[in-house]
């Protein structure tokens, strides 16, 4: 995969995805798999790994947590 910013090439990685709910709640989901551009940084994370992450997102909430970090690869 080539970049939509810079065109450079698009490697697998993992990148920590900040979310900030209902002003109130504010979680990090660490270690979150996605191509990561060599050149500029920007990330892409593919639809199925996105709704792993609203789901545990959602059990977050769910269970009262208001602030804290999620480990992907454990909560998945």
């Amino acid at each position: 995969m080539v970049c939509p910013l810079c065109k450079g090439k698009m490697i697998k990685g993992k990148i920590h995805l900040p979310y900030e709910m209902d002003e109130e709640i504010f979680l990090v989901v660490r270690h979150v798999p996605a191509l990561v551009c060599e050149r500029c940084g920007e990330s892409f994370v593919e639809i199925e790994v996105v709704r792993i992450v609203e789901k545990l997102l959602a059990t977050a909430k769910r269970d009262g947590l208001t602030f804290g970090f999620i480990k992907y690869r454990e909560a998945a």
